[in-house]
């Protein structure tokens, strides 16, 4: 069987995480604060935060505004909750923007049309292809605040550089066991901002100074103060040691990613009516997602189910926020609507991508997509029975 995803673990990976079992210290210490000072160096940035999830990041990014309830901030439909949760509970409103079929981010001319009564904008750097540029001027030429949902796109970059919140608020990346760099779970908020960086660390901590988790140390202090409310969010060694070691070999990690993707392009480029998203190669993608179109006259499940039954695993990345019951009725659409993603809403389809496929496994998810796709055809052409 492929699988939809596979973790990338090494005798590295497996021997770090060994050496944080052994050092006498499991939750956030030295690993932790080593993993902040390696990924801020990555990614360009002054500042990394480790957190225990890009949730985390984003919950944490989106309270650093102190927005009003009522506020409205701008996301895209196509994206996981955890984009929009944030702010809604706060007691702001998220306001769903369309998206650009050629790479499922946020349509510009979307996020213009709704920008003037916008309070703060999340972006999403989908599959790992950056937004747009013109989103990020269009928000900085109208002095609203933009936090980077990056939970898809280390590595990525644009032309500010590698995504690392540059000119935003920060970046919140995500090292879910599906990640192209996992920690089994954890995240990180990369910013500029000296203030938010000390911010997030207090917020991980339920509000306590940041060297708090030192009080156990021998010559640690043996006491902390609570600045403000906070909450449980921080990153423990084990897994920071683990997001160290795949850190230190991360560029191959991503040659890998990048070498399969092209061999998708090339292998698509036979199948009638797929169409790839993004609809050209982007040179700063992250290449997390390997995403298509279905032709619009087959059922996508009738595709699912074919490529299951074949040992093919594939998954749906996203079902438009405006399609959930509870953004159906708590959010707002933005005045352009939402008409691209829900045209492409039932059509999308993630193969899988990852470093344990063989450049023949690509052929073969190509191959029985092929016949999966020619199934589904075959099946809503054919004549329905009448009584």
């Amino acid at each position: 069987m492929i699988r939809f995803a596979a973790p990338e673990v090494s005798a590295a990976d497996e021997a770090a995480v060994l050496r944080a079992l052994r050092s006498g210290w499991l939750s956030t210490g030295d690993e932790c604060a080593l993993l902040e000072e390696e990924l801020a160096a990555f990614c360009g940035a002054r500042h990394a935060v480790a957190l225990s999830s890009c949730t985390a990041a984003l919950d944490i990014a989106t309270a650093s505004l102190r927005l009003r309830p009522g506020a409205r901030v701008g996301v895209p439909t196509w994206t996981f909750a955890a984009t929009a949760q944030p702010a809604a509970q706060l007691g702001a409103i998220p306001v769903l923007l369309d998206v650009d079929p050629a790479t499922l981010n946020v349509d510009p001319s979307s996020l213009e049309e709704a920008l003037p009564d916008l309070d703060a904008v999340v972006v999403v750097h989908f599959g790992g292809v950056p937004v747009d540029r013109r989103v990020l001027d269009a928000c900085a030429a109208a002095g609203v605040p933009v936090i980077e949902d990056a939970a898809h796109a280390l590595g990525a970059h644009d032309h500010r550089g590698a995504i690392a919140g540059r000119s935003t608020v920060g970046a919140c990346f995500s090292f879910y066991a599906t990640k192209n760099l996992t920690s089994a779970e954890g995240g990180a908020l990369v910013t500029d901002d000296v203030r938010l960086a000390a911010y997030a660390r207090a917020q991980r901590s339920h509000g306590m100074t940041d060297d708090a988790w030192r009080r156990y140390d021998p010559n640690g202090p043996d006491r902390y103060d609570i600045v403000e409310l906070g909450r449980k969010a921080n990153l423990p060694d084990v897994l920071a040691a683990l997001a160290r070691s795949q850190l230190a070999r991360f560029d191959e990690i991503q040659s890998t990613r990048r070498g399969l993707a092209e061999r998708y392009r090339a292998s698509l480029a036979t199948v009638d009516g797929v169409d790839i998203v993004p609809d050209h190669p982007h040179p700063g993608s992250a290449d997390h997602l390997m995403v298509i179109t279905l032709p619009d006259d087959v059922r996508r499940d009738v595709v699912v189910a074919s490529m299951r039954a074949a040992g093919v695993i594939t998954h749906v990345h996203f079902t438009p926020l405006h399609r959930y019951t509870w953004f159906a009725t708590h959010a707002a659409i933005g005045p352009s609507g939402v008409k691209a993603a829900e045209r492409l809403a039932d059509r999308v389809l993630s193969l899988p991508l990852h470093t344990q496929l063989r450049p023949t496994d690509v052929d073969r998810v190509v191959a029985t997509l092929a016949v999966a796709i020619d199934a589904a055809r075959a099946t809503s052409s054919r004549p329905h029975a009448t009584g």
